[in-house]
């Protein structure tokens, strides 16, 4: 295969264009897949057991502590009805 006619300046720019082309299409392409990846590993590290753990630890301790219940230790409207049934 004779490679002169990529050295050849008639088609320089076209091979130019394309190179930059492509390029451009491939970002254009994968920018929003690798965002998306970064906000799903974001989300994902919620989700782990060490995440978890520190979850239930502070909802446990917002039970247990009054002061961070709440406040006044009324129970909410809601919370004192007996549950509708049908």
């Amino acid at each position: 295969m004779d490679f002169s006619l990529l050295f050849d300046p008639e088609y320089l720019p076209i091979i130019a264009g394309t190179l930059v082309g492509f390029g451009l299409l491939a970002a254009v392409l994968l920018v929003p897949v690798y965002r998306f990846l970064e906000r799903e590993q974001q989300v994902a590290e919620q989700w782990t057991p060490e995440a978890l753990a520190e979850r239930m630890r502070e909802r446990q301790d917002t039970g247990t502590n009054g002061a961070a219940a709440g406040g006044d230790g009324e129970e909410d409207e809601g919370e004192r009805r007996p549950p509708i049934q049908s």
